[in-house]
């Protein structure tokens, strides 16, 4: 079983390299995906005595990719094990690094050309820790064909 992380931003557009990921990892074994949204440590202690709840984080994910989420997870059911979204809470290499084996990751895919967008101000932008991390790091294109209009949905389904 291979377990794959996508870094995301809670848009649509992040869910598209599920894509590319059943087609290179999934023909032997089922996958475990994790989406992974990253945020700063909390500044103060009252935040830091509120982690462990963490409800607040799961109020950034919205209900257009919750649908999206499972709309894979039934498209790709023979391939993918489990499709989850989990937080990484602090941007040091040790907390990053602790993330990955804690999940069991084997690979990271991430998009070639994606610009990642703040889910709240307190999400960061996690490609420097994927550079660092020293675990094999797979990039794929999400290039655009050229519409005047699409909707949120459709972008899913674009390959």
């Amino acid at each position: 079983m291979k377990h794959i992380l996508i870094p995301t931003d809670f848009s649509i557009r992040s869910l598209r390299v599920v894509h590319h990921v059943v087609e290179r990892f999934g023909a032997g074994e089922p996958l475990n995906i994790v989406m992974m949204h990253a945020l700063h440590m909390p500044g103060s202690i009252m935040d830091l005595m509120m982690l462990s709840r963490r409800s607040s984080h799961y109020d950034l994910i919205t209900d257009d990719y919750k649908e999206a989420s499972e709309i894979l997870k039934n498209k790709y059911g023979s391939a993918i094990r489990s499709l989850k979204t989990e937080f990484l809470i602090g941007r040091s290499n040790g907390v990053f690094r602790n993330f990955l084996l804690y999940h069991n990751i084997d690979a990271i895919v991430c998009p070639a050309d994606f610009n990642f967008r703040k889910a709240s101000p307190n999400s960061y932008d996690p490609a420097a820790l994927i550079r660092k991390s020293n675990y094999p790091v797979h990039h794929v294109s999400l290039k655009k064909k050229e519409r005047t209009l699409v909707s949120a949905m459709s972008e899913l389904f674009e390959i």
